[in-house]
């Protein structure tokens, strides 16, 4: 940037002040005009150079020639002066009016050629021109040793910030900082914050970028990537105006990290790959060869994890498409869903794909967060080992059939708290019920059984509870057997009758499974085994 105070010390020129307003203003460039009113010829920034052939005579005073300069942007007056010359010396008026209007005013001796001015800023220009590319291809190739280093983004962060002298940051397209020069990121000059900006920003995907300035600086964003969709943002906050010189430097900046940016993503799109390949290979009960893929894509293998769910997910293609991408970037290990089903389910256009995840609170907090976000339907299997992952899925998909528009995220574990009733059609489940206890056609046997059933068969008890005397009891459970044709001491037909009991009293029950609800807590499912087993 050339200023009035350069121009001014230009050497071998003899150019003297007259009147010094503000000499640190830019020079855009240098002019020659001596029309009365130039300004609809200039834009701003000019040194207007004249010899008063015309300005400031009759009725067009110096006052007004200034004035009008000064309002139009300009920044300086050269008078060139000399016997030869309008005026041998500077007119006091002129002196007097670029002082009020505030315009640096300077002579120009009748030996210095306008020409020679306007070349000698020319080369001025050209040479700080010069350094400032230097300058820029040096900060270019500082920014490229940083991109092929160990820890490409966070380096070329660091040295973009030191180039610029400000704070600089590369954030994901939610408005999370990943990298940053410093702690951040700071107040904004703008004034808004950094999810205001890229909400702006979002819709226009690459073909966007922005820049505000505010009192305090300037803050540049540019999205990074080279495919579709932005894969995130570099955010730049600079104390000053961004200059050529600074915006060069950081669109090289941004060209690194787009680059470096595709190959994160072509690298997390084969891991996800592989990871879905490996998942379609567990499914079908080949772990080794499901491990031998995911060493090939540098993955853990899960042949090392105790214990694993898989959960189905169900709906349209974007929401899956979304929850691929956040389960790939999430603490979820799985990555890719495997699309599962029947071909009538897809060309329906629900979707059902598969998901592996370690048997773990924290990867089903966020595999139930993800489905909640994508507005899927979830059904999370119980815990099996890695082996009988097919298991897991049949576990899955009855969870899955339990979902519903209230509750979309259901648990294998759920159904198994909630009985072995909760898998049946309830009118199947009624029907069979019913016919079982029929020849039963005592009201009083039912009862009777029911208490000798919860006492798993202690007579004794059983007589207690309901008042009457064991030889009663010892009556009436013959009574029952010969209307069933079957022995008590049979375990099959006690379980039978303990179902059959259930589902008979309790009419209208849902198959939905109970339990703590779909969104409730997870249990383990061998706990509640255990549990039901004590009952």
């Amino acid at each position: 940037m050339i200023t009035v105070e350069q121009v001014l010390r230009l050497p071998g020129l003899g150019l003297e002040p007259v009147v010094e307003a503000d000499t640190s203003l830019p020079v855009s460039w240098v002019v020659t005009s001596e029309l009365p009113d130039p300004t609809p010829f200039l834009e701003g920034g000019e040194v207007v150079l004249l010899t008063g052939i015309r300005a400031g005579h009759g009725d067009r005073s110096w006052d007004g020639y200034a004035h009008r300069l000064a309002a139009r942007g300009v920044v300086a007056l050269g008078l060139g002066v000399g016997e030869r010359l309008t005026h041998p010396a500077v007119p006091p008026e002129l002196a007097a009016a670029c002082r009020a209007s505030g315009l640096t005013l300077f002579r120009v001796p009748e030996a210095t050629p306008f020409l020679g001015i306007l070349r000698a800023t020319a080369e001025m220009r050209a040479a700080e021109e010069r350094t400032a590319l230097e300058s820029m291809l040096a900060q270019q190739r500082a920014l490229t040793r940083a991109a092929v280093g160990a820890g490409g983004p966070a380096r070329v962060v660091r040295e973009l910030a030191g180039a610029l002298g400000g704070w600089t940051g590369v954030c994901s397209p939610d408005a999370e900082v990943l990298e940053a020069s410093a702690p951040g990121p700071p107040a904004l000059p703008s004034g808004r914050s950094l999810p205001e900006l890229l909400a702006r920003l979002r819709p226009a995907g690459l073909r966007g970028s922005l820049s505000e300035s505010g009192p305090d600086g300037t803050v540049l964003v540019h999205p990074l990537g080279v495919g579709d969709l932005p894969r995130g943002y570099l955010v730049v906050v600079l104390p000053g105006p961004a200059d050529p010189l600074r915006t060069g430097v950081v669109a090289t900046a941004v060209a690194l990290l787009s680059l470096h940016a595709e190959r994160t993503a072509e690298q997390a799109l084969f891991r996800r790959r592989a990871r879905a390949g490996a998942l379609a290979l567990l499914l079908g009960g080949e772990v080794r060869s499901a491990d031998a893929l995911l060493a090939v894509a540098g993955d853990a293998t899960w042949s090392s994890v105790p214990q694993v769910r898989v959960a189905l997910l169900r709906g349209g293609a974007g929401p899956l498409e979304d929850a691929a991408h956040r389960l790939g970037t999430g603490p979820v290990r799985s990555g890719r869903p495997v699309l599962v089903g029947s071909p009538a389910e897809r060309s329906a256009g629900e979707l059902t794909a598969a998901v592996l995840v370690e048997d773990a609170p924290a990867r089903l907090a966020e595999l139930r967060a993800v489905a909640a976000a994508t507005g899927l339907r979830a059904g999370i299997g119980g815990p099996v080992a890695v082996a009988e992952a097919a298991a897991g899925e049949r576990e899955a998909r009855e969870a899955l059939a339990r979902t519903t528009a209230q509750q979309p995220v259901a648990a294998w574990d759920d159904v198994v708290t909630a009985g072995v009733t909760a898998l049946l059609d309830p009118d199947t489940a009624r029907a069979w019920a019913l016919a079982l206890l029929r020849p039963l056609r005592e009201e009083r046997l039912r009862p009777l059984l029911r208490a000798y059933l919860a006492h798993n068969g202690h007579r004794a008890r059983t007589a207690d509870e309901l008042g009457i005397h064991r030889n009663t009891l010892q009556q009436r459970l013959h009574e029952a057997e010969t209307a069933l044709g079957r022995s008590l001491e049979d375990p099959q037909l006690r379980a039978e009758l303990w179902l059959a009991l259930d589902l008979a009293e309790r009419p209208g029950r849902p198959a939905a499974a109970s339990g703590h609800g779909a969104t409730g807590p997870v249990h383990r499912a061998e706990e509640t085994r255990n549990d039901s087993a004590e009952r």
